[in-house]
C-alpha cells in the first residue's frame, strides 16, 4: 500500500512538472531580430502594422523592431547605424540620399532580388535608386509637382475643361488675366527662382541638365535643345506670373489662397495646406498635370527609396520585407493615404489629387546622377541662372553658358 501511495505521489509529481515546463513552450518566442527605419510620416501606422502581422505569418520566429526618423539629422543617424555593432537591415532614404551611399559601397545590391511592378516603376525613383547600372534603392513612393487652381476664378473667366498642351494653358491664362485687372495678379504665381517647376521646360525640349561621358561631366544647359526649353519658359512665365524674380515657390499658399493668383505649380499635398489655411476654398480647388508642347509635361520626381545597408545581418529577410511594402497591395494602400505609389500600373488604386499626380509621374525625371550633384544645389546654380534670365539681366545664350561651365566645375571636382 506504501508502495503504491508513492507511486501514485510521483506520478502526480511527475504531472504537474511536465505541466509546469510545458507551458511556457506552447509559444516560441522570436529568435531573429529584423531592425527597419521608417522616416517620419512616410506611411500611416495601420499600413505598417498590417504589413508587420503578415510579415509575422511568413516568419513567425522573426521580430520586426521599428524606428522612425526625423528628416533632419539623418545622414548622421544613418552613419552612425551602418557603423553600430547590431545596424539597421531596412533604411528608408529620400531618393536624392541613395546616390552618395551607393557609389561608396555601404548599401547591398538589390539587383538580382525579385520585386513586384519593378518594370512599370516611376522613372524618377527607379534612376535614383540605381548606380552603375545596379539597383539599390527600391523604389517606395514619390510625389510630384501639379497645377492648383481656383475654380471659382477659373470659371469668372469662362474656362471649361484643364488645358493639355502648354499653347492651351498659355491662351486660358491670357483670360484670366483679362478677367482680374489687379497689377500684381498672375494668371499662374511663376517665381524666378523656381528650379524644380523651370527645368520641366527643359526636359521637354528634349534638354538635359548635364551628362557624363569617360567618367566626366559636362553641363548642357547651354545645348540647343536646353536653350529652346529655357527660352519657352523664359516667354511663358513673362506672359502668365507677376510673381518675383529674385524668389521660389516658399509663398505661392498665400498667393493663390489670397486671389493674387489662379494657379500655382506645387506638390499635391500643397492644395491641402491652402485649404487649411483658407477654408473657404475647399472645394474651390482642383489640379492638372502641368501640360508640355504635346502632352503632360516631365515632372520632377521626388520620394524615399528603401535600402539594405551591406552590414545588415538579415539581408534576405530585409529584401522580403521590401518586397512586400512595395509590391500593390502595400502600395496601393500607401496611394490611398496621399502618397503617390511606385508604379505606373497601379493607377486604378488612387483616386483624386494622387490620380493626378500619379499621371503626371509616368513622364518623370530625377538630377544628373552624380554624387557631387548637392555641391551644385548647395551653390544655387540653376536658380542664379533662372533669376538672371527672369529679370533681364542675362541673356538665355550667356546665362546656360556661364551655369554650365560652373556645373562642369562643381562636378568634377573631388570632395
Amino acid at each position: 500500500m506504501r508502495h503504491a501511495r508513492a507511486s501514485g505521489t510521483a506520478i502526480l509529481a511527475v504531472a504537474l512538472l511536465a505541466t509546469a515546463c510545458g507551458a511556457p513552450s506552447a509559444q516560441p518566442a522570436p529568435t531573429t531580430t529584423l531592425t527597419v527605419w521608417l522616416m517620419k510620416e512616410s506611411a500611416p501606422d495601420n499600413v505598417i502594422s498590417e504589413l508587420n502581422q503578415q510579415f509575422h505569418t511568413l516568419h513567425p520566429d522573426v521580430q520586426v523592431r521599428l524606428t522612425t526618423l526625423e528628416w533632419p539629422g539623418r545622414d548622421e543617424k544613418w552613419q552612425a547605424g551602418m557603423a553600430a555593432a547590431t545596424p539597421p537591415d531596412v533604411l528608408e532614404m529620400g531618393n536624392s540620399d541613395v546616390l552618395a551611399y551607393a557609389s561608396t559601397g555601404k548599401l547591398a545590391d538589390l539587383t538580382r532580388q525579385d520585386f513586384e511592378n519593378s518594370d512599370s516603376w516611376l522613372t524618377g525613383l527607379r534612376d535614383a535608386g540605381s548606380y552603375e547600372g545596379r539597383l539599390y534603392g527600391v523604389p517606395y513612393y514619390g510625389g510630384d509637382r501639379v497645377v492648383i487652381y481656383r475654380k471659382d476664378l477659373w470659371q469668372q473667366a469662362g474656362l471649361g475643361q484643364p488645358p493639355a498642351t502648354l499653347a492651351q494653358l498659355e491662351a486660358d491664362a491670357a483670360k484670366l488675366t483679362a478677367t482680374n485687372k489687379a497689377a500684381d495678379f498672375s494668371a499662374l504665381y511663376f517665381p524666378g527662382r523656381y528650379q524644380y517647376a523651370a527645368l520641366p521646360f527643359v526636359l521637354d525640349a528634349g534638354g538635359t541638365v548635364a551628362t557624363q561621358q569617360n567618367g566626366k561631366w559636362t553641363g548642357t544647359l547651354s545645348s540647343p535643345k536646353s536653350q529652346a526649353g529655357l527660352r519657352t519658359w523664359a516667354d511663358f512665365v513673362a506672359k502668365v506670373s507677376r510673381a518675383p524674380a529674385d524668389k521660389d515657390e516658399t509663398t505661392d499658399v498665400d498667393a493663390l489662397g489670397s486671389g493674387r493668383a489662379a494657379m500655382i505649380i506645387d506638390q499635391g499635398t500643397t492644395a491641402g495646406a491652402v485649404a487649411k489655411k483658407y477654408p473657404t476654398l475647399g472645394d474651390q480647388l482642383g489640379v492638372f498635370a502641368m501640360p508640355g508642347a504635346t502632352g503632360p509635361m516631365p515632372v520632377f520626381l521626388g520620394g524615399s527609396n528603401l535600402v539594405v545597408p551591406k552590414a545588415s545581418r538579415q539581408a534576405d529577410l530585409a529584401a522580403q520585407w521590401i518586397r512586400l511594402l512595395t509590391g500593390t497591395q502595400y502600395e496601393g494602400l500607401l496611394g490611398q493615404s496621399g502618397l503617390v505609389p511606385n508604379s505606373t500600373g497601379l493607377s486604378a488604386l488612387v483616386s483624386g489629387v494622387t490620380a493626378v499626380e500619379l499621371a503626371a509621374a509616368a513622364k518623370s525625371w530625377f538630377t544628373p546622377l552624380s554624387t557631387r550633384w548637392s555641391a551644385v544645389d548647395n551653390a544655387n546654380v540653376i536658380q542664379d541662372m533662372l533669376q538672371s534670365i527672369a529679370d533681364g539681366q542675362a541673356g538665355v545664350a550667356e546665362a546656360s553658358a556661364a551655369a554650365d561651365t560652373k556645373i562642369t566645375q562643381l562636378l568634377n571636382t573631388p570632395g
